[in-house]
């Protein structure tokens, strides 16, 4: 439930939902805090950032480690690190119980099973790439490979060079959701780290006779900051339960 504040746009009110946004240097919690100051629907009141000194300003909002900020929230977007994320804000999930929108990878088995649990008491959307477009490339690779289900399927990916997990997230969530209809093992192709690349994604559905291939490219992250800030809106009102921006987009 949105407990924001109210504001008035072409002679209508409406809910302004506020937002905590954990990661807030980083480059997607800059993003996000960038995108969500031109949104009428949108207000950050406060970035996470636990290096940050404290009182610190960024142009748009106040940004320190102060982790109680997050009870005046309505949603919790969070960019932090896998390590960040369980260490530093995990028992805050438990203490401010808000929806949370989460955009990190890299985590492991133990605990993606933490967000599992923590997700039976809160809503939490959590996708390894807030992208919309990404999101509907995951929906048609399913579908091809509910169509090509004896084809070998090969999915490679090129990012930029600060990026530490291979394969990425997106290329992982990718491959899980063509062997769950296609009961077949996906091969990940050596991925690339280059430069700035924000992210290329490619998956090659190849038999005897032929070949099919799906491709995106990111221009720039702006994708992902928009896509978190819709999975905000939307998150705002669910009940507990653990969603992706499948959910979010109506995709399944």
């Amino acid at each position: 439930m949105v407990d924001g504040s109210i504001c008035v746009a072409n002679g209508k009110s409406q809910m302004v939902i506020k937002l905590v946004v954990a990661g807030a240097a980083g480059r997607m919690g800059s993003a996000i805090i960038n995108l969500a100051s031109r949104d009428k629907e949108l207000q950050v009141i406060y970035g996470l950032e636990s290096l940050a000194e404290k009182n610190q300003k960024s142009p748009h909002c106040p940004i320190g480690p102060d982790t109680s900020q997050i009870q005046k929230a309505d949603v919790v977007i969070n960019f932090a690190t896998a390590v960040g994320t369980m260490v530093g804000l995990r028992p805050i999930m438990t203490k401010y119980p808000k929806p949370w929108v989460i955009g990190t990878t890299g985590f492991d088995e133990n605990q993606e099973a933490t967000i599992r649990e923590i997700s039976k008491t809160i809503p939490i959307v959590k996708s390894s790439n807030m992208s919309m477009g990404v999101n509907v490339f995951f929906k048609v690779a399913q579908e091809i490979a509910k169509a090509l289900p004896n084809y070998d399927v090969h999915i490679w990916e090129a990012h930029h060079e600060h990026k530490k997990d291979k394969p990425s997230g997106t290329a992982l969530q990718a491959g899980k959701l063509i062997e769950q209809v296609s009961k077949r093992k996906v091969i990940y192709d050596e991925p690339k780290r280059e430069g700035e690349i924000v992210g290329d994604h490619r998956i090659v559905f190849s038999s005897p006779t032929d070949k099919l291939e799906l491709f995106h490219h990111a221009e720039t992250r702006d994708i992902f900051a928009l896509g978190a800030l819709q999975a905000a809106k939307w998150i705002v009102n669910q009940k507990p339960g653990l969603y992706t921006m499948q959910d979010v987009l109506g995709l399944r």
